[in-house]
């Protein structure tokens, strides 16, 4: 549930049950029972794909992470100040880091000087910076970075590729293709460097966090999976933000800051017990 000052502000948009068409729009609404929400059907890589949408005090729907999405500012999302420092950064992130840790990590690759360089670092000057202890905030021990190998040497690779392409398109979808050709950037990191550096709302990023939401709110088809289906989560995410009248990016932020604060350990007791008290 939603605190109670959020509650309180929640006014006419919880009685919200209507009939909503928008012309030439890939999305239909129908009439529905209020507890439900309205029910939703978008086009999807050429099918359907329909869900209630909720109400904005029913935990995990789309009713709530759009009302969220409107409650709480974006925070600022860009890692780094040129395109190098945005390709290590994200390259440092990922599925199984912790945000602070890849921060931490990223911090100590360019105090180093390893990034805005002639001269690309090789993969064992990375390495050798990557395997020191970092200092993390309101940790009382040293933690050390995992995979320090690994993605010492895609940073390594993609810094010696970027020091010779040249400059990178302009244009959004150009830009996530021309960075895929880096190693080790697939299409959920080259979305995320392309947001990060562009600011654009025409790329969504899918991380682990909001494929998460997406399902189990249930904009999301269950048989999805990445990369190979990146295509259709990203336009059934953008139809959501569209739909919900929300910037993609502060959707994507939105619910990546707080599922990434509570885990999977803690989101989904609280959905589970949520689903239940729908139930009763």
């Amino acid at each position: 549930m939603l605190p109670q000052a959020h509650l309180a502000r929640l006014g006419s948009e919880c009685t919200m049950v209507a009939v909503i068409a928008k012309k030439g729009s890939q999305v239909d609404w129908h009439d529905t029972r209020r507890d439900r929400g309205p029910w939703v059907e978008i086009s999807v890589g050429g099918g359907r794909l329909g869900w209630w949408w909720g109400q904005p005090d029913q935990l995990g729907t789309c009713a709530y992470w759009a009302y969220l999405c409107r409650s709480v500012p974006t925070p600022v999302y860009r890692l780094g100040n040129s395109l190098q420092e945005e390709v290590v950064a994200c390259l440092l992130g990922g599925h199984g880091i912790p945000a602070t840790v890849a921060i931490a990590a990223f911090h100590a690759v360019r105090c180093a000087g390893l990034i805005n360089v002639a001269l690309p670092p090789t993969a064992d000057q990375i390495e050798l910076v990557l395997n020191q202890p970092l200092t993390i905030a309101n940790r009382d021990f040293p933690t050390r970075y995992r995979f320090a190998h690994q993605r010492a040497v895609r940073i390594a690779g993609a810094l010696t590729r970027l020091a010779s392409a040249g400059h990178a398109p302009e244009a959004p979808e150009a830009f996530r293709g021309w960075l895929r050709l880096l190693p080790g950037v697939g299409p959920k990191t080259a979305s995320w460097i392309v947001r990060n550096v562009t600011g654009t709302p025409d790329v969504a990023v899918i991380d682990i966090h909001v494929q998460r939401a997406g399902r189990e709110a249930g904009f999301f088809d269950p048989g999805w999976t990445t990369p190979r289906d990146y295509a259709l989560f990203e336009q059934a995410f953008l139809a959501v933000a569209e739909r919900a009248g929300v910037d993609p990016i502060a959707l994507d932020c939105c619910i990546w800051q707080h599922l990434s604060q509570l885990g999977p350990r803690g989101y989904e007791p609280l959905l589970r017990r949520e689903l239940r008290h729908r139930s009763n």
